[in-house]
């Protein structure tokens, strides 16, 4: 029973480590990534989210002794978080369906601002 009990901890420990060096390994692909890669991006995005969840907890902590506080942190941190969640998945979506911000479309050009046409070369236009 004890050798079991002993397996299975040592296997959840290998897992463990495996997992954490395929962390690794990963959070150096992403960082090699150039900014404008939406994978790099999304997991940017993504770790902000959790640093702002676990600081929440963090400071929810010392504040739980204080009357009133508590209560008023209780109430708005997870209406913040959650808004903050919802934009990522809204913003994860929208990157994954194409579809783009209204702030963020590109205006269409107009004649004045297309590119400049390339001349051909001089010897080739006909004189007449």
């Amino acid at each position: 029973m004890l050798s079991s009990v002993a397996e299975i901890i040592r296997d959840l420990l290998i897992f463990v480590v495996a997992m954490t060096a395929l962390l690794i390994v990963l959070l150096v692909v992403v960082s090699k990534l150039p900014d404008s890669n939406p994978l790099k991006r999304l997991l940017t995005a993504l770790s902000y989210r959790v640093g702002a969840t676990v600081a929440a907890g963090a400071v929810a902590i010392p504040l739980e002794p204080i009357p009133g506080v508590d209560a008023l942190y209780d109430i708005g941190v997870p209406i913040a978080l959650i808004w903050y969640w919802y934009t990522f998945f809204r913003d994860a979506y929208r990157a994954h369906s194409g579809q783009s911000r209204p702030d963020q479309q590109r205006p269409l050009r107009t004649i004045e601002e297309e590119p400049p046409r390339v001349r051909s070369h001089p010897n080739n236009q006909r004189t007449g």
